[in-house]
């Protein structure tokens, strides 16, 4: 059986109102895929990091708040587009697909346990939901990452490049070093184009 499509929602577009139409669209492009997907923090991360500049919380304590952060995120996305569900552990994944259901995954349970691997994500604001996805599709040897964004990807689609603008996180080039396919769309385009394969 082909591996599962690890899709990143970029928290971005929850304040969006066409999110769930333009989301429900682009999965329903993918028949057949088993779809896991990640949620990034949004305004909520944005409100937290402001409060670690302000009160001095540290990358460890705010690393903990932020996980909490998607977990909600998680909880938010799930609700507003029938057929999705929330997942708190990779072990949920086959039930969610049997019942013909679309995972989302809380992710906080999948980084505990990768803060007990050889090689964990550094718990830093410059590790965003951009390395965790391609942490978790490394993890499942997903046949392919989607990054779904708010901002279009300049043309050449290199990863390196799509760090530098700060359209992916810094830490995302050696998190997803070892995907051959990692999508990048940008929902909120008008003309709603094909994602763009990143090099």
């Amino acid at each position: 059986m082909k591996g599962p499509v690890v899709v990143k929602v970029g928290g971005s577009l929850l304040d969006w109102p066409g999110l769930p139409g333009r989301l429900s669209a682009s999965l329903e492009a993918r028949p057949g895929d088993r779809l896991v997907l990640i949620v990034g923090g949004g305004r909520f991360a944005d409100v937290l990091r402001g409060l670690d500049v302000l009160h001095g919380l540290g990358e460890d304590r705010s690393h903990v708040l932020a996980l909490r952060v998607l977990d909600l995120t998680a909880r938010v996305l799930a609700d507003l587009v029938p057929g999705f569900e929330v997942v708190e552990a990779l072990e949920e994944l086959p039930s969610s697909w049997s019942r013909g259901r679309i995972p989302v995954l809380a992710p906080r349970s999948f980084l505990d346990q990768d803060d007990r691997s050889p090689d964990p994500l550094p718990h830093a604001w410059t590790t965003t939901t951009d390395s965790i996805a391609a942490r978790l599709a490394v993890r499942l040897d997903a046949r392919e990452l989607l990054l779904l964004k708010s901002t279009p990807l300049p043309p050449g689609g290199r990863r390196s490049e799509a760090a530098r603008l700060g359209l992916v996180d810094p830490e995302f080039v050696r998190s997803s070093d070892r995907l051959s396919r990692v999508l990048y769309q940008c929902l909120r385009d008008p003309e709603f184009s094909q994602p763009m394969l990143m090099d």
